[in-house]
Order: C-alpha cells, then sequence, then structure tokens
C-alpha cells in the first residue's frame, strides 16, 4: 500500500509539472496568459498575410466549389486584389506577345493560341467575380471584363479574315466583323469608365483595321485616329509606332502615298527604339511601297533589301514573301538581272511551308499574278519557251474553274490585296 501510495503521489507531481510546462510552452508560441483570452484563437481572426494561391481557387472554382473558394478568399481580401492587379498585367503582356508573334505563325495556329487565351481569361472572370461579390468593388470585374471584350474583339476580326481570306465568303465575313465591332465597342465603353486607357487604344486601333478589311477606308481612318491621340496620352513607343505604321498602310491602300510618310517615318523609328525587328521589317515594306507608287523604283529596291534581311532575322515570315515579290517588281523597273530571280524565290515561298502564314487567297492571288508576270518578261526578253512553260503553270494555278480568276479579284474579299488608284 505504501508503494502504491508513493507512485500516486509521483504521478501527481509529474501530471502538474507537466501542465506548468504545457502552459509555458503555449504561452511562449502564442502569447497564452491564464485566465485571458486566447492568442490562439486571436491569430485565426487576423487576416492571412499569405492567403491561398490564385491556382487554389481557380480549380475550386472549376470544381464548382464558390463556397470553398469564397472562404478561402475572404482570408485577406486586400492581398488577393494586388494578385488580381498582377493577372491583368500578365493578361496584357500575353496579349501583346500573341500580336508580335501570333500573326506570323500561320492563321490555324494563330486562332488555336487566341482562343486557348480567351478561355484563360474566362477562367480567371470567374474569380474577379468572386472577389466583387466579397468586397462589394466592381471596379476589378469591369476591368477584366473590359479586356475579355476586346480580346474577343480580335478573334472575331480574325475569324472575318479567315472567312474571306480562305474561304472568299463575303457575307460571314461582314457578320463577323459586325460581331468585333460590338465586342470592341463595348469594351472600350467600359474600359472608359474604369479609366484603362491601354484598354481603349487597344480597342480602338482593332476598330480601325476591322472597318479596313469592311471597305470602309474613311472608318478606319478615323478610328486610327481616335488611337493615336489616346496613345500619344498613354505615352511609350508601342502603341503610338504601331498605330502611326496602321495610318501609314492605309493612306498607301486608298492611293494617298504622300501622306503615308509623315506616319511611317516615326512608326519605324520608335521600333528601332524598341529593337522590334518584325515591326522594322513591316514599316520598312510600307516605305518601300510608297516609294513604288511614287516611282522612286532605286530608293524602293534599296529600302526591300533592308527590310529584307530584317525579315529573314527576325523571324517575320509574311513580310518576307511580299517583299521578295516587291523586290523583283522594282528590280523589274531597273532592268536589274535578278529581278526574275526574285520573283521565282517569292513564289516557291508562297508555295511552301511557309506560305501557311498568308490567307489561302493571297497566296492564290500571288501565283497566278507572278506567273503571268514572269510570263510577260520572258517573252519580252525572247526566250518563247520559258514564257509558255510559266503560262502553262499559270493556267494549272487557275483550276479547273475558268472564271475563278475574274471571280477572286471581283470579291469584296480581295479589297484590302489591291491598291486603290492614287487620289
Amino acid at each position: 500500500m505504501k508503494r502504491l501510495m508513493m507512485k500516486e503521489t509521483a504521478n501527481r507531481v509529474h501530471y502538474r509539472r507537466t501542465r506548468i510546462l504545457a502552459v509555458l510552452f503555449l504561452s511562449w508560441c502564442v502569447g497564452y496568459s491564464p485566465g485571458g483570452k486566447s492568442g490562439l484563437l486571436e491569430a485565426q481572426v487576423a487576416p492571412s498575410s499569405d492567403p491561398v494561391p490564385l491556382m487554389i481557387l481557380l480549380t475550386k472554382l472549376d470544381q464548382d466549389d464558390v463556397a470553398g473558394a469564397e472562404r478561402l478568399m475572404g482570408e485577406n481580401l486586400e492581398v488577393v486584389k494586388q494578385r488580381l492587379e498582377g493577372v491583368l498585367g500578365e493578361l496584357d503582356q500575353k496579349f501583346d506577345h500573341l500580336g508580335r508573334y501570333g500573326a506570323t505563325s500561320g492563321h490555324e495556329v494563330h486562332t488555336e493560341v487566341l482562343e486557348n487565351f480567351l478561355e484563360e481569361v474566362v477562367r480567371y472572370a470567374k474569380l474577379f467575380d468572386v472577389y466583387r461579390g466579397l468586397s462589394g468593388d466592381d471596379v476589378l470585374y469591369k476591368r477584366i471584363e473590359a479586356r475579355r471584350l476586346r480580346f474577343e474583339g480580335a478573334l472575331y476580326t480574325h475569324a472575318g479574315e479567315d472567312a474571306c481570306g480562305d474561304h472568299l465568303d463575303w457575307e460571314e465575313a461582314q457578320e463577323l466583323y459586325n460581331l468585333a465591332l460590338q465586342r470592341l465597342q463595348a469594351g472600350f465603353v467600359l474600359a472608359e469608365e474604369v479609366d484603362e486607357l491601354r484598354v481603349m487604344v487597344s480597342a480602338k486601333n482593332n476598330m480601325g483595321s476591322t472597318y479596313i478589311r469592311m471597305v470602309q477606308p474613311d472608318r478606319g481612318l478615323a478610328a486610327y485616329q481616335e488611337a493615336l491621340r489616346l496613345a500619344n496620352q498613354l505615352g511609350g513607343d508601342m502603341y503610338p509606332g504601331m498605330i502611326r505604321m496602321n495610318l501609314g498602310n492605309t493612306h498607301v491602300w486608298v492611293g494617298e502615298p504622300d501622306l503615308s510618310m509623315a506616319y511611317l517615318e516615326p512608326a519605324l523609328a520608335a521600333f528601332k527604339r524598341m529593337g522590334r525587328g518584325t515591326w522594322q521589317a513591316n514599316a520598312l515594306l510600307t516605305i518601300g511601297n510608297v516609294q513604288l507608287r511614287q516611282a522612286k523604283f532605286a530608293s524602293a529596291w534599296e529600302t526591300f533589301g533592308v527590310a529584307l534581311e530584317l525579315a529573314k532575322q527576325s523571324g517575320e515570315d509574311r513580310v518576307r514573301g511580299r517583299l521578295l515579290m516587291n523586290m523583283g517588281m522594282a528590280g523589274l523597273q531597273l532592268k536589274k538581272p535578278e529581278a526574275m530571280a526574285f520573283i521565282q524565290e517569292g513564289l516557291e515561298w508562297y508555295a511552301g511551308p511557309n506560305g501557311k502564314v498568308y490567307p489561302d487567297i493571297e497566296r492564290e492571288v500571288m501565283q497566278q499574278d507572278g506567273l503571268r508576270l514572269l510570263s510577260r518578261v520572258a517573252r519580252e526578253t525572247g526566250d518563247e519557251a520559258l514564257a509558255e512553260k510559266y503560262m502553262k503553270e499559270f493556267f494549272e494555278s487557275v483550276g479547273p474553274d475558268p472564271d475563278r480568276y475574274g471571280v477572286v479579284r471581283a470579291s469584296p474579299c480581295f479589297a484590302i490585296y489591291k491598291a486603290m488608284p492614287k487620289k
């Protein structure tokens, strides 16, 4: 019995020591004070300095667990807000990259990456919507909605180009272009409401290019001018340079090459400062076209040569094929012996794997007109056999429909590929 009592006493002492140590441990860890409020509970109430990553919240929403996403997001709305603002910047950068590289990768590739990108934007928009419901602040949601509408407008414009450029379907293209304008205008209005100047500039610039594809040059030029006015407020080189290049291109197209240089020269200077070889090649191509229309063939030959090297270095495959053809045209005017070789190389470029970067209508027209030109030059130099060879290839390119050649060139879809008479 005595030994049992001694054991019981030892157990009680051990229990008291263990309890004291436990209290000290809690006091050291979470500021516990006997009789006071638990510091552990206070830590749970305070906002988390490192709330759940956005990817987890997105996954919750993908699984339709809105309540779970709300609970986790509510841990620290201020930090979530900062992260959502960062998402907007990332989306802008991705869209910029699509504009720089997507168009040179082929229409099918460009369409797919645009669709995937828009899916990502729509997915993030759900997250912004949850934040709006929890915070009562709808500004961030309007900012991503303005972008979504602007990006949708770009996709519809691109789809219209496909309808026209690949299928010669002017009616479908018009429907898609009008949908693009609706989205772009709605995005512009929403962006203006929340003072998103960059989105306003981008949307208005896209409106200009859509009007051009609808063969409404006056409305296109007006949209570009408004975009340039806003871009000058935004600052930087990218948007002012890009819009000036669009204005320069349009003035060449409508037969006003003399007005183009006022836009193209500062655009080229901006692209040089940015170090963007693709855009420099584009600007030089248009400057060379101005010089062609002004009958300054020697200047055009030199300009096209510089642009061609830039296109090769930067991987601007669309401009590369056009430059090869235009160098041939300028070379023929200057009676350059290598002129025909440039046209032949251009035809091979359009017909080969790299030609996928162009709409079908452009590939077809370039092939047919290039072969006719080569046949004419060969005949003028007395090489009848070569002239007949090219004409045979021309008729093969037209195909079994004898009216195809005229139908393509009479279509409104072809209008953007031919320059209007000089004013």
